[in-house]
């Protein structure tokens, strides 16, 4: 026997050594699939990808801030509020996602947006140096 974790619920679940199959789960009444090989294949691709949307969401997201503020608000001291909110939506949206994939277990995704916190901290520090040194 071995226990496997729910995708749905984290719950524990006692299968077979040879289960293969669908299975539904007593805890969620969800179905899963547990033990196919040909999905196992494919489940590297998946786990990249997490890194990825982890690294490029936040950033991606502070963008398009910028770039609506710029066409919305244009040159303006509130369009210069929106842009520094904007800016700081980066490192904001890093760590919800950083946290959530923690919680979840989603290693790479942690990973990724941990990066681009660690990325979107150390921008911040050189533009101050930079407005300080000017």
């Amino acid at each position: 026997m071995v226990v496997v974790a729910c995708p749905h619920c984290d719950e524990g679940i006692e299968l077979r050594g040879t289960a293969e199959g669908l299975f539904e789960c007593p805890h969620c009444d969800e179905e899963f699939e547990w033990g196919v090989h040909s999905d196992l294949q494919h489940e590297g691709t998946v786990e990249s990808r997490y890194f990825w949307v982890g690294l490029s969401a936040p950033f991606l997201s502070m963008c398009l801030g910028l770039l609506l503020t710029a066409i919305i608000v244009g040159d303006s001291w509130e369009g210069l509020l929106w842009g520094l909110l904007s800016l700081l939506l980066w490192p904001v949206l890093a760590l919800g996602i950083a946290i959530w994939g923690y919680v979840n277990h989603r290693g790479l995704l942690w990973i990724g947006a941990s990066v681009s916190l660690a990325i979107s901290m150390l921008l911040t520090l050189v533009y101050f140096l930079v407005v300080a040194w000017l």
